[in-house]
């Protein structure tokens, strides 16, 4: 029963919500045949990449469709010409467009909407749709706006402005316009002699009937500061002095923009271009208007194109509706009508209210979600990108180290050459030495530390770089040392390496540890003297240098 009543209920509503639209709509102007103008877009490219491909070029598209335009409650409704277009949404046609505020002039002749993209969205879009009806038998569209997308090098960023106009040809029920441009002829006759409006006495203001807040939108420079007027009147217009208090609609616009709660805002000099809106609160009631921000460079050539007057302000206010239970209290009649009807828009108004909370709330929480995805996502990226930077330093400094290791080992060597031919006798002359000179000598060559043999014609023993002295003199010395950090070795009597500081341990103690065994590998070549070496070398028998491999 009660889901019957319900119902029911609803029913009712519905039909009472036709019977208050239907009168509207056939007084309205506006119904009727239209001609469509051509579509002029005019493009300025701020900066673009080759990654967003082509940039979007000026020009004008389409004209002279017919079209029917009828009147939708409070809307205009464009069918026609390809495609659908209400006075409540923007003109383009980007399928991720999100309306943000929607503002009709009391007059009825005008609307503007503002749209954007979510946020998170790679390609941002700003746009702003005007609709205005210079007289009943013309009607102008224009929509400016910005279109930016986000590539991992930068950003390409174009400001777009784009209108069309519409003549009437036909109104619904009546004989065709002229093609003569149109006349504006005034709806009321002049009358001199009537009588001037009384004053409104507002030394006693009633109870609050609406929130008004001008301007509606505001267009400030970077570094500039402007306070919004809000005030709370009674059905008469008059202030009953109640505080109207102003935030930002999204606090991530903090680092934009600054409000004090009697609605000062202060740009930031470093702030991001674009817009934002601020919330204006009084009696339990709220409205918004906008805020754009642009570069001192751009203000001039922005305000050209937004349709603000010379302060950068759109003259409209932001008006909210404060119902309250004296309004129209005293004055309801059983068979009124117009109550009824006022009492049913209420009731659609407030489940309106109810189901654009409920989405607002829906995509709300879709934005909260989106913006920690997001975050997760940077998180890793930084943390990825941090591992390679150390990854790289690693392999940097390993091959820096390597490179001064052996330009420390060649300088090592070569410094030892020369020490040792300076220190040779003179019996360790140049085996081939002629006839009568002294050193000479036909017996092969023994190192010292080691105790190897090798033929005349080396000078260093290539497992430890010590210098070869006469078979007959090293074979009665008994084994050297070795430097176990170099691996270098000495003549006995030596106790500490002179290369690199290490305490020098017995070759035979040495050798037991390493397998007393050459163990063969890769080829390797001298970097002094460029002679090459079985992979058991460790040193040059020319001249004592450290080996590198062959690559």
């Amino acid at each position: 029963m009660g889901t019957t009543r319900t119902s029911f209920a609803g029913l009712t509503a519905f039909v009472l919500l036709l019977a208050v639209a239907a009168p509207a709509s056939a007084d309205s102007p506006f119904d009727g045949s239209w001609k469509q103008g051509a579509l002029r877009e005019e493009f300025t490219v701020q900066q673009w990449l080759a990654g967003c491909g082509p940039a979007p070029q000026s020009g004008s598209s389409g004209g002279g469709e017919t079209i029917k335009i009828t009147q939708e409650g409070d809307e205009l409704s464009f069918v026609g010409g390809g495609r659908v277009f209400k006075t409540n949404g923007c003109y383009d046609q980007i399928p991720s467009l999100v309306r943000s505020t929607h503002q009709r002039d009391a007059s009825g002749r005008s609307w503007r909407t503002n749209c954007t993209t979510p946020e998170g969205d790679p390609r941002r879009t700003l746009l702003q749709t005007l609709v205005a009806a210079t007289s009943d038998s013309h009607i102008d569209v224009v929509e400016t706006g910005r279109y930016e997308v986000a590539l991992a090098e930068g950003h390409c960023i174009a400001d777009v402005r784009r209108s069309r106009g519409f003549d009437l040809i036909k109104r619904d029920g009546a004989d065709p316009v002229p093609t003569a441009a149109p006349v504006v002829v005034p709806t009321t006759a002049p009358t001199p002699d009537k009588p001037p409006t009384p004053k409104v006495d507002c030394s006693q203001p009633g109870e609050p009937a609406r929130l008004e807040v001008r301007p509606s939108r505001k267009l400030l420079r970077t570094g500039e500061s402007f306070a919004f007027r809000g005030v709370v009147v009674d059905v008469q217009g008059c202030a009953t002095g109640q505080n109207v208090s102003f935030a930002l609609a999204n606090p991530d616009d903090k680092s934009k923009l600054t409000v004090e709660p009697g609605g000062k805002v202060t740009v930031a000099d470093t702030a991001a271009l674009g817009s934002a809106e601020l919330v204006a609160t009084a009696a339990g009631k709220s409205t918004r208007v906008t805020v754009e921000v642009a570069s001192p460079s751009q203000y001039d050539e922005l305000l050209a194109r937004s349709g603000l007057n010379a302060k950068g302000e759109n003259e409209n206010a932001a008006i909210t509706i404060i119902a309250t239970q004296s309004i129209g209290g005293g004055e309801a009649r059983a068979e009124d009508l117009g109550a009824r009807r006022r009492v049913v828009f209420a009731g659609i108004v407030a489940a309106l209210a109810i189901a654009l909370s409920i989405v607002w709330l829906v995509v709300f929480r879709r934005s909260k979600r989106a913006k920690k995805l997001e975050a997760e996502l940077e998180e890793r990226h930084a943390e990825r990108v941090r591992v390679a930077e150390a990854k790289r330093r690693a392999q940097r400094e390993k091959y820096e180290s390597e490179v001064s290791a052996h330009e420390a080992s060649k300088k090592a060597a070569s410094e030892a050459i020369v020490k040792a031919r300076a220190a040779a006798p003179a019996t360790l002359a140049m085996p081939g030495a002629g006839p009568g000179q002294a050193g000479a000598s036909p017996e092969g060559l023994v190192c010292s530390a080691c105790k190897r043999e090798y033929p005349s014609g080396s000078l260093f023993c290539p497992h430890d770089g010590n210098r070869l002295q006469a078979a007959s003199e090293a074979r009665s010395l008994s084994a050297g040392s070795i430097c176990p950090a170099c691996k270098r070795g000495f003549d006995p009597g030596k106790k500490v390496c002179p290369f690199d500081g290490e305490e020098l341990i017995p070759y035979a103690a040495q050798a037991a540890q390493a397998g007393a065994k050459d163990r063969p590998g890769h080829a390797k070549i001298c970097p002094t003297c460029g002679g090459r070496f079985e992979g058991g070398a460790a040193f040059c028998g020319k001249d004592g240098t450290a080996l590198v491999l062959l690559n």
